[in-house]
């Protein structure tokens, strides 16, 4: 052992320690959205960290935090709905954030579909398959990689991380990991900025070991008195049926599809567009 201890030369560690340190830095502007300071923007999936520039936040499952790391972040306006069918118009958001929420999708193609749907750019973020089998986590279904700029979603199969607890652990407690993380993060993270399309690639189904589960009426309780912000008039506006994109309307509290008739019901001022909640 070198007279400097088991942690070699100081020197050369704390140079090693500012390298990281600036690696980190860099690469974290990449890996963050680039929203544009005018338009609106929509950020689906957003649990516990929405994109501070969102206008609104969807999220379907309001009432079961089993799939995020914290409770459902109410501090901006909230529209309960599925990112395989957005209950907005067409081009209705200058931009789309996605962030951690396509490995959750059991349809990818049309979650992506529907980004660029609503939006002409966005941002989206996954876990790398590297990162899935090596922190694990039983709500992903599948194994991601970038390949030629097309995102490529595999089953997970039965891979699973056998010490994923260890590096979650690792995460929490030591900032040197953290640290280390940050500075090689495209190891970790996919990152897409997108303009026009999003592409992606399914090859095979997903295979989540479990899932949160959709309780309608238990999200309309929960919503009800949680003090969530009213949507702006443009989000308002901007508001469709899930089911044919049709306009909606304001009915006896609820609100009414004027193609379908399907009628959507609103827990305080939280709309809840989810093909599920149709009466």
């Amino acid at each position: 052992m070198s007279p400097a201890g088991p942690l070699g030369d100081a020197a050369g560690l704390l140079r090693e320690i500012g390298q990281d340190v600036r690696a980190t830095r860099r690469k974290a502007a990449f890996h963050s959205p680039h929203p544009p300071a005018t338009g609106l923007v929509l950020d689906v999936g957003a649990g516990h960290m929405p994109e501070p520039r969102a206008d609104v936040v969807v999220d379907k499952y309001a009432a079961d935090d089993f799939e995020r790391a914290a409770g459902l972040d109410l501090r901006k306006p909230v529209v309960v709905g599925d990112g395989h069918a957005l209950p907005f118009a067409d081009n209705a958001f200058a931009y789309v954030v996605a962030s951690h929420v396509l490995e959750h999708a059991t349809d990818v193609e049309a979650f992506a579909a529907e980004l660029a749907r609503v939006g002409p750019a966005g941002f989206v973020q996954v876990p790398s398959a590297q990162a899935e089998l090596t922190f694990g986590w039983p709500f992903h279904g599948w194994l991601i990689d970038l390949e030629d700029g097309v995102l490529v979603f595999r089953p997970r199969g039965d891979a699973v991380a056998p010490c994923g607890q260890l590096f979650h652990d690792a995460v929490a407690d030591s900032s040197l990991f953290r640290l280390w993380f940050g500075a090689h993060r495209e190891v970790w993270h996919h990152t897409v900025h997108w303009e026009g399309t999003l592409a992606v690639r399914s090859e095979g189904a997903s295979a989540a070991a479990a899932t949160a589960q959709l309780d309608v009426e238990r999200t309309v309780a929960v919503l009800r008195d949680a003090g969530v912000p009213a949507l702006t008039p443009a989000v308002r506006a901007a508001l469709r049926c899930p089911a044919d994109h049709g306009a909606l309307r304001d009915q006896a509290g609820r609100l009414a599809c004027t193609t379908c008739e399907r009628s959507y019901p609103v827990a305080g001022e939280v709309p809840v567009l989810l093909p599920e909640a149709a009466a």
